[in-house]
């Protein structure tokens, strides 16, 4: 009888514990701080290049300037919490209006990108790397 009635005091204390703990928010992953300048290595079928990117981020907003063999264009892009980088680059090449498309996932330390793909209007796709430079 006595058990029966500590186990009977017992279950509504286990049961707001259950409650309590499911009710308790996980918290939101957060979006990578990109921001700095970052070297690329970019790998196409004409070659290898190393440009240079300058990123400003505001939230999962990337903006700033990618620069490479045709001079300094801008970009503009986002970033996800899943630490995924997509950003584009209009520029003129020899006086051709180009768009460069990238996307890539940074590292979780924050300080490379990895598995990056692009792709160039008129030279098609290939694959980059970045990064970040140390301030």
């Amino acid at each position: 009888m006595r058990r029966r009635f500590v186990l009977l005091m017992a279950l509504p204390l286990l049961l707001m514990g259950v409650a309590a703990s499911a009710q308790t928010p996980t918290p939101a992953a957060k979006v990578p701080d990109v921001a700095g300048k970052w070297t690329m290595v970019m790998e196409l079928s004409i070659g290898t290049s190393n440009p240079v990117l300058m990123l400003k981020q505001d939230g999962g907003t990337i903006t700033g300037t990618y620069t490479g063999r045709y001079g300094e264009a801008k970009l503009t892009g986002k970033i996800g919490a899943d630490r995924q980088l997509q950003f584009t680059v209009a520029l003129d090449a020899e006086g051709s209006s180009v768009t460069m498309f990238f996307a890539g996932e940074v590292a979780a330390d924050g300080q490379t990108v990895t598995k990056g793909t692009c792709n160039i209007e008129g030279l098609g796709e290939g694959t980059w790397v970045a990064k970040r430079e140390k301030t």
